[in-house]
């Protein structure tokens, strides 16, 4: 079935103005939308007493044999699909006599899902969107089982049916009509391309050998544009898109939206793999995925019954975010523990910012972060001590661990061996010596150290407990090589300084300029992760001109907004809105 939101439409000529006639045994009643090869109207069948949806080619298309047979072929593959998630056939006439081709099917009382993608800002939440997905794989499945690929999967053909007599909404996968079977080659010697750019894979863009990874492509596009809001290739036309998707460079969901976790972004990432063996097998391949990812990342709650998770989302969006937004950021903090017992800092840190872009001053995050900080600080000042070790040996290491030491952290010595049986015991002063008198004796020692050199030729020769005539009465010898064991920190009284919770790309269009932010260098494209929290500049450097400021923007926690440079009316540049 036609997308209603479909409007590549036909000449004028080749409309069909059906509505209150009767086509075959149907009365037509309604017109529900237009494509570019078939009118789709509401009608009634009156021998079994129910609403159908009957989708009629375009009066213009008759005689055209290529275009009888994709019409045909769409009827004859839904026909041959039987499944939860697939738009039931109920009818198909080939036309003649006067009267166009069309095909009966159910009747579907619901939106697109890019009509709901409009309804919802441009983009849903990831506990919608994963059911959503896992269904049209599902259907997507059983057309591969049968080998047969539909090549257009995109939000115009899934309809989400909320129709009044069921308990919750459903997801159907719609318009088989480019759709072919895998071994059939008559449709590969055309060389032409079908399917829609933003969606294709990178085999459908170049004509090459179609399978069900190239629907596993598509399905992660569409995935992608679900929790982003955006497409992952982009393009201000078809042949700019795919230039986009061949050369196969696009920012990690993750990066874009924080409440995009590491689990669903893995999922993502497989499907738009350049290669179709390194994705998802098929449909239900995937459709297992996210399965599987539902049941650990999304609340009982909603996934439980996800009909009605979605037609509550689609009747009310703020009030389905305020109900699941405290059990998803709880179940993120929880994820994000588990990675820090296994050291896994980096992928608690990505749970800790998706708790954070769901629930803004979630305790168990603040906790969790500190927990991240402290680790961190400590790490490096081992890695500090470990590499000093290494490059100068014992003595520099012990210098500077005893340095980076705080204050009140006690530190507790015990004397080595001492290197000569003959040496007598060392006194020990009652003030602890300065840490530079803590290091052992290098085997070489410096030739500017006359007293050292005279203490440490005393030690390896003296035959008598007589001290060197170098060294003064009350000054004892150092202690040989002590062995410092520091402390743990001090516990963290404050929330420490927070790892980067944002990023942000920048652009200017048509490259007028060449934006940065702060005190960063311009580029024509300048992508920055790591980013702290707050107000920033955002600058433009006008080719072989100074440097502008063109506005300021206050970055939130968890996000990765993509803010575009404009000329303004005077031809400074200044900052439009985020996209």
């Amino acid at each position: 079935m036609t997308d209603p939101q479909d409007t590549g439409g036909a000449s004028g000529s080749g409309r069909v103005g059906l509505v209150g006639k009767t086509l075959g045994r149907y009365r037509i009643s309604a017109e529900l939308g237009r494509g570019g090869m078939a009118t789709v109207y509401r009608a009634f069948d009156p021998q079994l007493a129910r609403d159908v949806a009957i989708k009629v080619m375009h009066g213009a298309f008759t005689g055209r044999g290529d275009i009888e047979r994709r019409f045909q072929r769409e009827a004859q593959a839904v026909a041959a699909l039987k499944h939860e998630s697939i738009v039931d056939v109920f009818d198909f006439a080939p036309g003649g006599d006067g009267e166009p081709a069309y095909i009966v099917s159910e009747l579907v009382e619901g939106p697109t899902l890019r009509q709901l993608l409009e309804r919802s800002g441009g983009k849903l939440l990831p506990e919608i969107a994963v059911p959503i997905a896992a269904r049209v794989a599902a259907a997507l499945g059983a057309a591969h089982a049968r080998g047969i690929v539909h090549r257009d999967v995109k939000p115009d053909n899934v309809m989400i049916d909320l129709g009044d007599k069921k308990p919750g909404a459903r997801v159907l996968l719609t318009d088989f009509g480019i759709a072919r079977m895998v071994e059939d080659e008559t449709m590969t010697a055309t060389g032409s391309i079908l399917g829609s750019p933003s969606y294709m894979s990178p085999e459908q863009a170049r004509s090459g050998t179609i399978s069900p990874g190239s629907d596993v492509f598509s399905l992660g596009s569409t995935l992608y544009q679900m929790v982003v809001g955006r497409t992952p290739f982009q393009g201000k036309d078809p042949l700019t898109v795919i230039a986009a998707l061949i050369s196969g460079e696009f920012l990690r969901p993750g990066q874009v939206d924080a409440r995009v976790g590491p689990e669903l972004e893995a999922v993502i990432l497989r499907c738009l793999k350049r290669q179709p063996g390194e994705r998802y097998a098929d449909g239900h391949a995937l459709a297992a995925a996210l399965r599987e990812l539902a049941t650990t990342t999304i609340p009982a709650s909603v996934a439980g019954d996800e009909g009605a998770a979605l037609r509550a989302f689609h009747d009310d969006r703020a009030a389905f975010e305020r109900r699941i937004g405290g059990p998803v950021a709880d179940g993120a903090v929880e994820s994000a523990r588990a990675h820090v017992r296994k050291g896994e800092l980096s992928k608690a840190l990505a749970q800790i910012n998706r708790a954070l872009a769901y629930a803004p001053g979630h305790r168990g995050a603040e906790a969790v972060l500190a927990t991240i900080s402290s680790r961190r600080r400590w790490a490096k000042t081992a890695a500090v001590v470990a590499t000093l070790c290494l490059a100068g040996g014992a003595a520099a290491g012990v210098r500077a661990l005893v340095r980076r030491q705080p204050p009140a952290a006690p530190v507790v010595a015990a004397p080595a061996p001492s290197p000569a049986p003959s040496a007598p015991p060392l006194a020990r002063e009652a003030a602890p010596p300065p840490a530079a008198a803590l290091a052992p004796a290098p085997s070489t020692p410096p030739a500017s150290d006359d007293k050292a050199t005279a203490a440490r030729k005393h030690v390896k020769h003296a035959g008598a407990a007589r001290p060197p005539a170098t060294i003064a009465a009350p000054q004892p010898a150092p202690p040989p090589a002590p062995v410092v064991v520091p402390a743990p920190p001090p516990p963290v009284a404050a929330r420490p300084a927070l790892a980067p919770t944002a990023g942000i790309t920048l652009r200017a269009r048509q490259g007028f300029c060449s934006p940065s932010l702060d005190d960063r260098a311009p580029a024509l494209r300048p992508i920055y992760e790591g980013v702290s929290v707050g107000r920033h500049d955002v600058y433009c450097t006008l080719p072989g001109g100074p440097r502008v400021l063109a506005g300021t923007y206050e970055l939130r926690a968890g996000t990765h907004p993509d803010l575009i440079v404009l000329p303004g009316p005077d031809g400074r540049p200044t900052l439009g809105r985020p996209q």
